[in-house]
């Protein structure tokens, strides 16, 4: 290096504006730690050759890391005004504005990365700007449409995370936008009167509809009431005998089915409907019982209604040959369900389930799996623990675990959408991941042997049973603890199995989060309602038919709101505890905990308002900025913590 150093130097004697030169000088100053230094040189590398576009990438990656992002957002800008395919430009300046709290030119700077480069940094940065933007802001374009469908499908992220978004976007579409106003009307309509062919074409030609329908609970109440009034107007229609042109429907009936199973049947049923419903159901049935030949419209609209699996026969009607369409809708509704009957005789049983609370809990997760899944966010790339932690949470008090390979305990693993991440996240990982609930593991077992993993073991368990016999170097429970009869003593259990410098990720629900959650809770106990599948609908119904700015209807703001299972999570849990974060600093100072950050995309904001906090840890500060922002946490407080 010293030798290039004074090779340069000799250059420069020669040619004091050799852009080469001054930029390979500067990029050593910078290493050596003289950035002032650094940036003087990169300036007169730009001087010398205003058309290069490397020495302003170098000094824009110079400028960020002494913090002068604003300066550094300029330089990545006319790196691409140079040369719009320059390797990570896009990258870097898509990632400082949404750092700064710019997500709108965040996005369009990812967009226009992704159609040039797959980095997974730029795939992180258009989820999160999608989940920070404004709905409202959010336009129709067609690179972000096409790179939308692939985020739902590959999974970029969890695909419920872009539900809201999607919706958003569909809605900006010509044909959905005539499909709401038709649908507004009264009574019952024909499916020609609310889609028209063309409609039809341009909801399907760019993917985005079967996409969300197909991968996540749909979270926009407008698009739920259009399938609502489509399934409703072809099961009259199908019953009646009047269907036409059932090719054209079929592939989005069939959609519509998944999306059915996804959100487990929490679309609401009129009377009408039931009737019909019954009508279907029976000749379906009798059908598969005597292996006649089925229409595949019928099948597609009997499981927009109910899981196919239910029907007597169902796995005759999967081993018949289908159109190409009903190939995922079965598997879904059949043969994945027959698949977990079979997993739940053969799941381990590591503790018994004795305390009266938790047992309430297992029941009720017997009966709502939680949450129904269909992807997995695809990990690029297994990291060690140190390096995820250093890059999710930098500044802050954290000792290296080191590079040995982590024993990981998720306790409450759910169906494994968590404890499936975590055995992709983190590099040479062993996972043991424990539920009360059989038929949530059920679930998770049969996922994980889809994706082919073998370093995630699954097991019955309860955490207040737990044995001191294994120990374990992150613990991970999220959502978890505050549906315990006593949520600290489950966490002080689960503390004592973390090996000394061990780290612990904690979900709990934020009582100021939960004030229109409570309201309703309040309402419902007033009104002696309680969890039913037609008492959901209803309550559904009744919410969405409040004015915006209503408690109840802020409901709809919560995608909790759109699944059955997750309904019943959010308004009538067995039990429920809430948090506050003087709660949190409270039991960490008791139990000798570091804290080390809370997982949140406020955190940007956070650190504009309390900028002399670099490391985001200071709790009190973190108090107040949840006083002046409520609904910070409206999932949960996701944070990091590490034992002495």
């Amino acid at each position: 290096m010293r030798e290039a150093e004074a090779n340069y130097r000799e250059v420069l004697a020669a040619n004091p504006r050799h852009t080469g030169a001054l930029g390979y000088l500067g990029l050593l100053a910078h290493q050596a730690g003289h950035s002032d230094a650094a940036i003087d040189l990169l300036r007169k590398a730009i001087a010398s050759d205003r058309r290069n576009p490397e020495p302003h990438y170098n000094l824009a990656r110079i400028l960020s890391d002494r913090g002068r992002d604003d300066e550094a957002i300029v330089h990545n800008r006319k790196v691409l005004e140079i040369d719009p395919n320059f390797p990570g430009a896009h990258n870097n300046l898509a990632a400082l504005l949404l750092l700064h709290g710019r997500p709108a030119e965040a996005l369009a700077a990812a967009v226009q990365g992704l159609l040039r480069d797959d980095a997974a940094g730029l795939k992180t940065t258009f989820v999160m700007a999608l989940r920070q933007l404004d709905l409202a802001a959010i336009k129709r374009d067609p690179n972000l449409v096409q790179l939308l469908v692939r985020a739902l499908r590959e999974p970029w992220s969890r695909p419920r995370d872009l539900s809201a978004a999607a919706g958003a976007i569909l809605l900006r579409s010509q044909a959905m936008a005539r499909c709401v106003e038709h649908q507004s009307r009264e009574g019952v309509m024909r499916l020609a009167d609310m889609f028209g062919a063309t409609d039809l074409d341009a909801l399907g030609s760019d993917g985005l509809f079967d996409a969300l329908l197909t991968s996540a609970p749909v979270t926009t109440m407008a698009i739920e009431r259009v399938l609502t009034a489509i399934r409703r107007a072809a099961l009259n229609e199908i019953v009646s005998g009047e269907f036409e042109n059932s090719g054209t429907w079929l592939p989005l009936i069939t959609s519509i089915g998944q999306q059915g199973f996804i959100n487990e049947y929490i679309f609401d049923v009129s009377e009408s409907e039931k009737a019909q419903l019954e009508n279907l159901r029976a000749d379906v049935a009798d059908a598969a019982t005597r292996n006649e030949t089925i229409a595949p419209l019928k099948l597609a609209i009997l499981a927009s209604y109910l899981p196919l699996h239910s029907l007597s026969g169902a796995e005759t009607l999967a081993a018949q040959p289908w159109p190409g369409e009903l190939a995922a809708l079965l598997k879904q509704q059949i043969t994945d369900p027959h698949g977990e009957n079979q997993i739940r005789t053969s799941i381990e049983r590591l503790t018994a389930i004795e305390d009266d609370v938790s047992e309430k809990v297992r029941a009720q997760y017997e009966e709502n799996p939680y949450p129904r899944w269909s992807r997995i966010p695809a990990e690029t790339q297994a990291l060690p623990v140190d390096a995820y932690i250093g890059m999710r949470f930098p500044g802050a008090p954290y000792k290296p675990l080191g590079h040995r390979a982590p024993d990981i305990l998720v306790a409450g693993c759910g169906t494994g959408q968590h404890a499936i991440q975590r055995a992709q996240q983190f590099q040479s990982a062993n996972v043991l991941a424990i539920d009360l609930s059989l038929a949530s593991l059920s679930y998770a077992i049969r996922q994980t042997k889809e994706l082919g993993l073998t370093n995630l073991r699954y097991a019955q368990g309860d955490i207040l049973a737990l044995a001191d016999d294994r120990t374990f170097d992150i613990i991970d429970s999220s959502g978890v603890l505050h549906h315990l009869k006593e949520p600290l003593t489950g966490w002080r259990r689960l503390a004592n199995l973390l090996r000394p410098g061990g780290l612990m990720h904690i979900g709990l629900y934020s009582a100021a989060a939960r004030q229109d959650i409570n309201a309703a809770r309040s309402y419902l106990a007033q009104q002696g309602r309680d969890y039913s599948v037609p008492e959901v609908r209803r309550l559904r119904a009744e919410v969405a038919g409040r004015a915006p700015g209503d408690q109840l209807h802020n409901l709809t703001n919560f995608s909790d709101f759109f699944s059955m299972s997750e309904c019943r999570d959010l308004l009538f849990h067995v039990q429920e505890h809430q948090f506050s974060i003087p709660q949190i600093a409270d039991f960490l100072r008791e139990s000798g905990f570091t804290f080390l950050g809370f997982e949140t995309p406020a955190r940007n904001s956070y650190l504009r308002r309390f900028p002399d906090d670099r490391a985001a840890t200071n709790l009190a500060n973190w108090a107040i900025f949840e006083a002046e922002n409520p609904s910070t946490f409206a999932t949960m407080y996701q944070f990091w913590i590490q034992s002495a």
